[in-house]
Protein backbone atom coordinates (compact mmCIF):
# COMPACT_ATOMS: atom_id res chain seq x y z
CA UNK A 1 0.00 0.00 0.00
CA UNK A 2 1.42 3.34 -1.06
CA UNK A 3 1.58 6.19 1.44
CA UNK A 4 -0.97 8.98 0.92
CA UNK A 5 0.01 11.99 -1.15
CA UNK A 6 2.09 14.43 0.84
CA UNK A 7 3.10 11.84 3.45
CA UNK A 8 6.80 11.66 4.27
CA UNK A 9 8.53 8.35 3.61
CA UNK A 10 10.65 6.79 6.41
CA UNK A 11 13.86 7.36 4.43
CA UNK A 12 12.99 11.03 4.01
CA UNK A 13 12.28 11.38 7.73
CA UNK A 14 15.60 9.71 8.63
CA UNK A 15 17.42 11.96 6.20
CA UNK A 16 15.83 15.04 7.74
CA UNK A 17 16.74 13.89 11.25
CA UNK A 18 20.34 13.23 10.16
CA UNK A 19 20.61 16.70 8.59
CA UNK A 20 19.19 18.24 11.77
CA UNK A 21 21.62 16.37 14.02
CA UNK A 22 24.60 17.42 11.90
CA UNK A 23 23.61 21.08 11.74
CA UNK A 24 26.60 23.34 12.58
CA UNK A 25 26.90 24.16 16.32
CA UNK A 26 24.02 21.86 17.25
CA UNK A 27 26.28 18.82 17.96
CA UNK A 28 28.35 20.85 20.46
CA UNK A 29 25.29 21.90 22.45
CA UNK A 30 23.76 18.44 22.17
CA UNK A 31 26.91 16.75 23.48
CA UNK A 32 27.35 19.31 26.26
CA UNK A 33 23.68 19.02 27.26
CA UNK A 34 23.87 15.22 27.32
CA UNK A 35 26.98 15.32 29.49
CA UNK A 36 25.38 17.78 31.94
CA UNK A 37 22.21 15.68 32.23
CA UNK A 38 24.28 12.51 32.65
CA UNK A 39 26.39 14.16 35.35
CA UNK A 40 23.30 15.31 37.23
CA UNK A 41 21.80 11.81 37.15
CA UNK A 42 25.06 10.12 38.07
CA UNK A 43 25.57 12.36 41.11
CA UNK A 44 21.86 12.47 41.92
CA UNK A 45 22.10 10.71 45.27
CA UNK A 46 24.71 13.27 46.38
CA UNK A 47 22.67 16.31 45.33
CA UNK A 48 20.02 17.69 47.68
CA UNK A 49 17.53 18.17 44.88
CA UNK A 50 17.73 14.60 43.59
CA UNK A 51 18.71 12.64 46.68
CA UNK A 52 15.12 11.96 47.78
CA UNK A 53 14.15 10.73 44.31
CA UNK A 54 17.25 8.53 44.21
CA UNK A 55 16.38 6.95 47.57
CA UNK A 56 12.81 6.18 46.43
CA UNK A 57 13.96 4.54 43.18
CA UNK A 58 13.14 0.79 42.95
CA UNK A 59 16.49 0.22 41.21
CA UNK A 60 19.50 -0.29 43.41
CA UNK A 61 22.18 2.40 43.47
CA UNK A 62 24.94 0.12 42.17
CA UNK A 63 22.86 -1.13 39.24
CA UNK A 64 21.70 2.40 38.39
CA UNK A 65 25.24 3.75 38.41
CA UNK A 66 26.43 0.90 36.16
CA UNK A 67 23.70 1.77 33.66
CA UNK A 68 24.56 5.47 33.83
CA UNK A 69 28.22 4.74 33.11
CA UNK A 70 27.24 2.80 30.00
CA UNK A 71 24.95 5.62 28.83
CA UNK A 72 27.92 7.99 28.81
CA UNK A 73 29.06 6.11 25.70
CA UNK A 74 26.24 7.73 23.69
CA UNK A 75 27.72 11.26 23.57
CA UNK A 76 31.15 9.73 22.98
CA UNK A 77 29.93 7.87 19.87
CA UNK A 78 28.00 10.90 18.64
CA UNK A 79 31.07 13.13 19.07
CA UNK A 80 33.23 10.59 17.21
CA UNK A 81 30.71 10.48 14.36
CA UNK A 82 30.41 14.25 14.02
CA UNK A 83 33.89 15.52 14.96
CA UNK A 84 36.12 12.52 14.32
CA UNK A 85 38.72 10.93 16.55
CA UNK A 86 39.62 14.12 18.42
CA UNK A 87 36.03 14.85 19.30
CA UNK A 88 35.35 11.27 20.35
CA UNK A 89 38.46 10.92 22.53
CA UNK A 90 37.97 14.39 24.00
CA UNK A 91 34.42 13.55 25.01
CA UNK A 92 35.61 10.20 26.38
CA UNK A 93 38.21 11.92 28.57
CA UNK A 94 35.52 14.29 29.84
CA UNK A 95 33.27 11.33 30.61
CA UNK A 96 36.11 9.64 32.48
CA UNK A 97 36.70 12.80 34.52
CA UNK A 98 33.02 12.71 35.49
CA UNK A 99 32.79 8.99 36.21
CA UNK A 100 36.03 8.42 38.16
CA UNK A 101 35.35 10.75 41.17
CA UNK A 102 31.89 9.26 41.62
CA UNK A 103 33.36 5.77 41.57
CA UNK A 104 35.90 6.75 44.23
CA UNK A 105 33.15 8.26 46.40
CA UNK A 106 31.22 5.02 46.60
CA UNK A 107 31.72 1.99 48.80
CA UNK A 108 31.82 -0.62 46.02
CA UNK A 109 35.26 0.16 44.63
CA UNK A 110 35.83 -3.48 43.66
CA UNK A 111 33.42 -3.18 40.73
CA UNK A 112 33.02 0.59 40.23
CA UNK A 113 36.64 1.20 39.19
CA UNK A 114 36.70 -1.74 36.72
CA UNK A 115 33.41 -0.52 35.24
CA UNK A 116 34.84 2.95 34.65
CA UNK A 117 37.95 1.40 33.08
CA UNK A 118 35.74 -0.82 30.92
CA UNK A 119 33.70 2.17 29.77
CA UNK A 120 36.90 4.02 28.83
CA UNK A 121 38.26 1.06 26.88
CA UNK A 122 34.96 0.39 25.09
CA UNK A 123 34.56 4.11 24.34
CA UNK A 124 38.05 4.25 22.81
CA UNK A 125 37.38 1.16 20.69
CA UNK A 126 34.01 2.50 19.53
CA UNK A 127 35.62 5.83 18.64
CA UNK A 128 38.29 4.12 16.57
CA UNK A 129 35.70 1.87 14.92
CA UNK A 130 33.42 4.78 14.00
CA UNK A 131 36.31 6.85 12.64
CA UNK A 132 37.62 3.89 10.65
CA UNK A 133 34.15 3.24 9.25
CA UNK A 134 33.81 6.86 8.22
CA UNK A 135 37.21 6.79 6.54
CA UNK A 136 36.24 3.64 4.65
CA UNK A 137 32.96 5.22 3.55
CA UNK A 138 34.77 8.38 2.46
CA UNK A 139 37.29 6.29 0.50
CA UNK A 140 34.48 4.36 -1.18
CA UNK A 141 32.73 7.61 -2.03
CA UNK A 142 35.90 9.05 -3.56
CA UNK A 143 36.43 5.82 -5.50
CA UNK A 144 32.84 5.92 -6.73
CA UNK A 145 33.20 9.54 -7.80
CA UNK A 146 36.50 8.79 -9.54
CA UNK A 147 34.95 5.82 -11.31
CA UNK A 148 31.96 7.92 -12.38
CA UNK A 149 34.30 10.59 -13.71
CA UNK A 150 36.37 7.97 -15.53
CA UNK A 151 33.28 6.38 -17.10
CA UNK A 152 31.98 9.81 -18.11
CA UNK A 153 35.31 10.66 -19.74
CA UNK A 154 35.46 7.29 -21.52
CA UNK A 155 31.92 7.65 -22.89
CA UNK A 156 32.60 11.23 -23.96
CA UNK A 157 35.82 10.23 -25.70
CA UNK A 158 34.00 7.32 -27.32
CA UNK A 159 31.28 9.58 -28.71
CA UNK A 160 33.86 12.12 -29.91
CA UNK A 161 35.81 9.38 -31.66
CA UNK A 162 32.65 7.98 -33.22
CA UNK A 163 31.72 11.43 -34.45
CA UNK A 164 35.20 12.00 -35.90
CA UNK A 165 35.26 8.65 -37.70
CA UNK A 166 31.74 9.15 -39.02
CA UNK A 167 32.65 12.58 -40.40
CA UNK A 168 35.80 11.23 -42.05
CA UNK A 169 33.91 8.33 -43.61
CA UNK A 170 31.21 10.66 -44.88
CA UNK A 171 33.38 13.55 -46.03
CA UNK A 172 36.46 11.69 -47.30
CA UNK A 173 35.99 8.00 -48.01
CA UNK A 174 32.40 8.20 -49.23
CA UNK A 175 33.15 11.17 -51.44
CA UNK A 176 36.16 9.38 -52.93
CA UNK A 177 34.03 6.33 -53.78
CA UNK A 178 31.38 8.60 -55.26
CA UNK A 179 34.00 10.25 -57.51
CA UNK A 180 35.18 6.80 -58.69
CA UNK A 181 31.60 5.86 -59.56
CA UNK A 182 31.17 9.08 -61.51
CA UNK A 183 34.42 8.48 -63.43
CA UNK A 184 33.31 4.97 -64.28
CA UNK A 185 30.00 6.39 -65.54
CA UNK A 186 31.89 8.92 -67.63
CA UNK A 187 34.15 6.22 -69.01
CA UNK A 188 31.21 4.11 -70.18
CA UNK A 189 29.45 7.15 -71.69
CA UNK A 190 32.55 8.08 -73.72
CA UNK A 191 33.08 4.51 -74.87
CA UNK A 192 31.12 4.80 -78.19
CA UNK A 193 31.50 1.05 -78.62
CA UNK A 194 35.28 1.12 -78.75
CA UNK A 195 35.75 -0.93 -75.55
CA UNK A 196 35.42 -4.69 -75.76
CA UNK A 197 32.20 -6.06 -74.38
CA UNK A 198 33.88 -7.91 -71.54
CA UNK A 199 35.63 -4.71 -70.44
CA UNK A 200 32.35 -2.77 -70.38
CA UNK A 201 30.73 -5.57 -68.41
CA UNK A 202 33.60 -5.58 -65.93
CA UNK A 203 33.24 -1.82 -65.50
CA UNK A 204 29.52 -2.22 -64.73
CA UNK A 205 30.34 -4.98 -62.22
CA UNK A 206 32.94 -2.84 -60.50
CA UNK A 207 30.53 0.10 -60.42
CA UNK A 208 27.79 -2.03 -58.83
CA UNK A 209 30.27 -3.23 -56.20
CA UNK A 210 31.26 0.38 -55.50
CA UNK A 211 27.62 1.40 -55.10
CA UNK A 212 27.05 -1.41 -52.59
CA UNK A 213 30.21 -0.48 -50.73
CA UNK A 214 29.13 3.15 -50.66
CA UNK A 215 25.73 2.18 -49.23
CA UNK A 216 27.39 0.02 -46.56
CA UNK A 217 29.79 2.85 -45.75
CA UNK A 218 26.96 5.33 -45.33
CA UNK A 219 25.10 2.88 -43.12
CA UNK A 220 28.24 2.41 -41.02
CA UNK A 221 28.71 6.18 -40.75
CA UNK A 222 25.10 6.62 -39.68
CA UNK A 223 25.49 3.87 -37.09
CA UNK A 224 28.53 5.57 -35.58
CA UNK A 225 26.79 8.93 -35.28
CA UNK A 226 23.40 9.43 -36.97
CA UNK A 227 23.28 12.87 -38.57
CA UNK A 228 19.52 12.76 -38.10
CA UNK A 229 20.02 12.83 -34.33
CA UNK A 230 21.97 16.10 -34.53
CA UNK A 231 19.68 17.71 -37.09
CA UNK A 232 16.19 16.48 -36.19
CA UNK A 233 16.45 15.16 -32.63
CA UNK A 234 15.81 11.94 -30.75
CA UNK A 235 12.33 11.25 -32.08
CA UNK A 236 13.43 11.15 -35.73
CA UNK A 237 16.53 9.15 -34.76
CA UNK A 238 14.38 6.48 -33.10
CA UNK A 239 12.27 6.24 -36.25
CA UNK A 240 15.44 5.82 -38.32
CA UNK A 241 16.73 3.17 -35.91
CA UNK A 242 13.47 1.21 -36.19
CA UNK A 243 13.76 1.23 -39.99
CA UNK A 244 17.39 0.10 -39.84
CA UNK A 245 16.61 -2.85 -37.57
CA UNK A 246 13.69 -3.83 -39.81
CA UNK A 247 16.02 -3.92 -42.81
CA UNK A 248 18.82 -5.79 -40.99
CA UNK A 249 16.89 -8.24 -38.80
CA UNK A 250 13.30 -8.15 -39.99
CA UNK A 251 11.96 -7.16 -36.57
CA UNK A 252 9.07 -4.70 -36.54
CA UNK A 253 9.45 -1.90 -33.99
CA UNK A 254 6.73 0.58 -33.06
CA UNK A 255 7.88 3.98 -31.83
CA UNK A 256 5.54 5.87 -29.50
CA UNK A 257 6.47 9.40 -28.44
CA UNK A 258 3.86 11.18 -26.36
CA UNK A 259 5.88 14.29 -25.54
CA UNK A 260 8.08 16.68 -27.54
CA UNK A 261 11.74 15.83 -27.13
CA UNK A 262 13.29 18.75 -28.95
CA UNK A 263 13.67 20.70 -25.70
CA UNK A 264 15.95 18.07 -24.12
CA UNK A 265 19.66 18.81 -23.96
CA UNK A 266 21.68 17.38 -26.86
CA UNK A 267 23.80 15.21 -24.58
CA UNK A 268 20.66 13.79 -22.95
CA UNK A 269 19.18 12.91 -26.33
CA UNK A 270 22.44 11.28 -27.39
CA UNK A 271 22.67 9.10 -24.25
CA UNK A 272 19.00 8.12 -24.54
CA UNK A 273 19.54 7.18 -28.17
CA UNK A 274 22.53 5.01 -27.27
CA UNK A 275 20.49 3.29 -24.55
CA UNK A 276 17.62 2.65 -26.98
CA UNK A 277 20.07 1.50 -29.67
CA UNK A 278 21.72 -1.03 -27.36
CA UNK A 279 18.38 -2.28 -26.00
CA UNK A 280 16.85 -2.74 -29.46
CA UNK A 281 19.95 -4.40 -30.90
CA UNK A 282 19.91 -6.84 -27.98
CA UNK A 283 16.29 -7.58 -28.81
CA UNK A 284 17.08 -8.09 -32.50
CA UNK A 285 20.17 -10.26 -31.95
CA UNK A 286 19.37 -12.34 -28.89
CA UNK A 287 15.68 -12.19 -27.96
CA UNK A 288 14.23 -13.95 -31.01
CA UNK A 289 11.39 -11.41 -30.96
CA UNK A 290 9.14 -10.51 -33.88
CA UNK A 291 7.81 -7.23 -32.47
CA UNK A 292 9.08 -4.56 -30.12
CA UNK A 293 7.78 -1.25 -28.82
CA UNK A 294 9.80 1.75 -27.69
CA UNK A 295 7.79 4.42 -25.90
CA UNK A 296 8.84 7.78 -24.50
CA UNK A 297 6.59 9.91 -22.33
CA UNK A 298 6.92 12.76 -19.87
CA UNK A 299 4.84 12.99 -16.70
CA UNK A 300 5.36 16.11 -14.64
CA UNK A 301 8.98 16.58 -15.67
CA UNK A 302 9.81 12.88 -15.24
CA UNK A 303 10.86 11.31 -18.53
CA UNK A 304 10.37 7.57 -19.01
CA UNK A 305 11.64 5.52 -21.93
CA UNK A 306 10.52 1.88 -22.18
CA UNK A 307 11.60 -0.87 -24.58
CA UNK A 308 9.31 -3.92 -24.64
CA UNK A 309 9.66 -7.07 -26.74
CA UNK A 310 7.90 -10.42 -27.14
CA UNK A 311 11.07 -12.51 -27.25
CA UNK A 312 12.29 -15.48 -25.26
CA UNK A 313 13.38 -13.47 -22.20
CA UNK A 314 16.36 -14.12 -19.96
CA UNK A 315 17.32 -14.43 -16.30
CA UNK A 316 17.96 -10.97 -14.86
CA UNK A 317 20.85 -10.76 -12.34
CA UNK A 318 19.88 -9.83 -8.76
CA UNK A 319 21.61 -6.45 -9.08
CA UNK A 320 22.60 -4.37 -12.09
CA UNK A 321 26.20 -4.39 -10.88
CA UNK A 322 26.29 -8.13 -11.73
CA UNK A 323 25.62 -7.49 -15.42
CA UNK A 324 29.28 -7.16 -16.38
CA UNK A 325 30.17 -10.27 -14.38
CA UNK A 326 27.61 -12.32 -16.33
CA UNK A 327 28.99 -11.14 -19.68
CA UNK A 328 26.13 -8.72 -20.45
CA UNK A 329 28.42 -5.80 -21.21
CA UNK A 330 25.80 -4.06 -23.35
CA UNK A 331 23.33 -3.92 -20.47
CA UNK A 332 26.15 -2.79 -18.17
CA UNK A 333 26.93 0.05 -20.57
CA UNK A 334 23.26 1.04 -20.56
CA UNK A 335 23.30 1.12 -16.76
CA UNK A 336 26.36 3.40 -16.78
CA UNK A 337 24.76 5.80 -19.24
CA UNK A 338 21.58 5.95 -17.18
CA UNK A 339 23.63 6.65 -14.08
CA UNK A 340 25.39 9.51 -15.87
CA UNK A 341 21.97 10.99 -16.59
CA UNK A 342 21.06 10.73 -12.90
CA UNK A 343 18.24 8.31 -13.63
CA UNK A 344 17.27 4.75 -12.80
CA UNK A 345 17.32 1.63 -14.97
CA UNK A 346 15.03 -1.33 -14.35
CA UNK A 347 15.06 -4.59 -16.32
CA UNK A 348 12.22 -7.09 -16.05
CA UNK A 349 12.11 -10.34 -17.98
CA UNK A 350 10.07 -13.54 -17.96
CA UNK A 351 11.35 -16.60 -19.76
CA UNK A 352 9.23 -17.23 -22.83
CA UNK A 353 7.29 -13.98 -22.51
CA UNK A 354 9.75 -11.21 -23.33
CA UNK A 355 11.52 -8.39 -21.54
CA UNK A 356 10.98 -4.79 -20.48
CA UNK A 357 13.80 -2.26 -20.17
CA UNK A 358 12.73 0.98 -18.50
CA UNK A 359 14.74 4.16 -18.07
CA UNK A 360 13.40 6.86 -15.78
CA UNK A 361 14.87 10.35 -15.52
CA UNK A 362 13.60 12.38 -12.59
CA UNK A 363 15.07 15.70 -13.76
CA UNK A 364 15.56 16.06 -17.50
CA UNK A 365 18.25 18.58 -18.53
CA UNK A 366 16.78 21.02 -21.01
CA UNK A 367 18.45 22.59 -24.01
CA UNK A 368 19.60 26.15 -23.54
CA UNK A 369 17.93 27.17 -26.78
CA UNK A 370 15.29 24.51 -27.42
CA UNK A 371 14.09 23.84 -30.90
CA UNK A 372 10.41 24.29 -31.78
CA UNK A 373 8.30 21.55 -30.25
CA UNK A 374 7.21 18.78 -32.56
CA UNK A 375 3.69 17.34 -32.35
CA UNK A 376 3.01 14.20 -30.40
CA UNK A 377 3.53 11.15 -32.56
CA UNK A 378 2.71 7.51 -32.59
CA UNK A 379 4.69 5.85 -35.34
CA UNK A 380 3.76 2.42 -36.60
CA UNK A 381 6.47 0.30 -38.17
CA UNK A 382 6.60 0.49 -41.94
CA UNK A 383 5.49 -2.65 -43.80
CA UNK A 384 8.25 -5.22 -44.26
Amino acid sequence: MEPPAGAASPSRVLRAVFQFLTTPRLPVWLIAGTMVVGTALHYGDALPVLSDAAEDSPISLAYRQSLERILFLLPVMYAAYVFGIRGGLGTLVSAGAILLPRALMGTSLDHAIPEVAGVMVVGALLTLLIVQQQEDMAAQKRLHESLSYFVRQVLTAQEDERNRIALELHDDTAQALLVICQRLDGLTRRDDGRLPGWVAGEIHTVRAALVRTLADLRRLSQGLRPRILDHQGLEAALDWLADQLLDEYGIRIRVEVSTPLSGCAQNTQLLLFRIAQEALRNVARHAGASHAVISVHDEGGRLTMTVTDDGRGFVVPPTLSDLAGTGRLGLAGMAERVRLLGGTLSIRSVLGKGSVVEVELHAVPRARYPAPNSPNTRREPRPS
